[in-house]
């Protein structure tokens, strides 16, 4: 392996043809919940590489395409799956979004590349570094190199969302359950190593943060407006609207506490579990007059690989201990993952050196908040299978941002699958 393979790969990689697919491949819509089209996409540029491209879905309309290539070694030979994420946040019914998005938010940008920067959602999350690794695949192969392992590539549905929550129950209304979980659990293969291809701006991680949501529900009583006293203290107001203020300034202050004595740090990455309230409900708006008895906040929790939600909840619990009757519950719940620090070395090696001989730097490791999000190398980390996110500039990458990437993971592959005897 010498920096000679790399000029070889760089001189067949066609800028021209790798411009034009992630403009097409990111130009798809593909929303959460809506990735048929994106993933049909893919199914037929696998096909037209011979990677043999096959489905695997959970739900019809959202499918894995998973292709490959190699495997023209011995038994002991590595494998290898790069994967991204086929769908892109938005989608939400108009009726819905009108609650999560100003009336007058800028538009989102076009996907569109001027003067060799690229712009829009899909193609920093995720297809841009999607084009890139199947493009590395096809560098593989127009080299003659047959890979001793197997390289698989996957294009997943629902890396971002949603979660079945209060009335959007079923596995339709599911992401992750429907994404990384059910390909590693029914995608016919058990890699050696895995790689989320997403935006690390070149850096790498190990880890990845999970999520827990928690609903948490005032509970009062409805008092007919006209025999309504305005003049109650808001401590143990019977309506239990008038007791958000309080629940919102505890958690409030309780945020930074948390994300100080929850932060996880290994010689791989740092995560910084944070705290949001992301949503509140209560009440009718078209019934109003009695004024409501239940009202709710819903809060994300970040969790690293070693937080357990049951801890969680009970900090929280004494975040709100006086306000009034209320209850706990933990609607959603994703674990984070770190790589085992033994068995992760081979995969780290080999995009160490990848890095040496693409771009002239050592590898380093990514900002903090790369490892503080989820990303769907936490699954397998989790079922002991050593994965990693790493990938190009994540904010308006260019062309040679994406050429760079793609002669990454090409020459990673190499590395971890090896070159067959001829």
């Amino acid at each position: 392996m010498t920096d000679m393979l790399t000029q070889r790969l760089e001189a067949l990689l066609d800028r021209d043809v790798l411009r034009r697919r992630i403009l097409e491949l990111c130009s798809i819509l593909s929303p959460q919940g809506h990735e048929r089209e994106a993933g049909e996409y893919v199914e037929r540029w696998m096909a037209e590489e011979g990677f043999r491209p096959r489905r695997i879905a959970a739900v019809p309309e959202r499918f894995h395409v998973v292709g490959s290539l190699g495997g023209h070694g011995r038994v002991s030979s590595r494998e290898l799956l790069i994967a991204s994420h086929l769908d892109t946040e938005g989608g939400l019914d108009p009726r819905d979004a009108r609650w999560c998005v100003p009336p007058e938010a800028a538009p989102e940008e076009p996907v569109a590349e001027q003067g060799g920067i690229f712009t829009g959602a899909a193609v920093a999350n995720d297809r841009g570094p999607m084009a890139c690794f199947l493009m590395a695949g096809s560098l593989i192969q127009k080299a003659g190199i047959r890979l001793a392992g197997r390289f698989y590539m996957a294009a997943c549905p629902g890396e971002i969302g949603p979660d079945p929550v209060d009335g959007r129950e079923g596995v339709t209304q599911s992401g992750k359950d429907v994404g990384a979980a059910y390909l590693l659990a029914n995608g016919g293969m058990a890699p050696d190593f895995m790689i989320a291809a997403e935006g690390t701006d070149f850096a790498l991680t190990a880890q990845g943060a999970g999520y827990a949501i928690f609903r948490l529900s005032f509970y009062g009583e409805q008092i007919f407006t006209p025999l309504f006293d305005a003049s109650l203290p808001l401590k143990d107001h019977p309506n239990p609207i008038y007791r958000l203020g309080d629940a919102i300034a505890r958690l409030h202050a309780w945020a930074p506490r948390f994300e100080q004595e929850h932060r996880f740090e290994t010689a791989w990455g740092t995560t910084v579990p944070k705290v949001q309230i992301g949503a509140v409900r209560g009440g009718l708006p078209y019934a109003i007059g009695g004024g409501t008895g239940v009202c709710a906040l819903y809060v994300e929790v970040g969790l690293s690989a070693v937080d357990r939600v049951q801890g969680i909840r009970r900090e929280i619990e004494e975040v709100l201990d006086g306000i009034g009757p209320h209850a706990i519950d933990c609607v959603a719940y994703r674990q984070g993952g770190v790589a085992d620090q033994t068995a992760v070395v081979p995969l780290l090696g080999a995009i160490a050196t990848a890095s040496r001989v693409v771009r002239g730097v050592e590898l380093e490791v990514a900002d903090p908040v790369y490892a503080s999000m989820w990303r769907d190398h936490n699954v397998y980390n989790r079922a002991g299978i050593p994965a990693v996110t790493f990938g190009p500039r994540r904010w308006r990458p260019t062309l040679d941002d994406f050429v760079t990437t793609t002669l990454l993971y090409a020459r990673i592959a190499i590395e971890v699958c090896g070159v067959a005897d001829s």
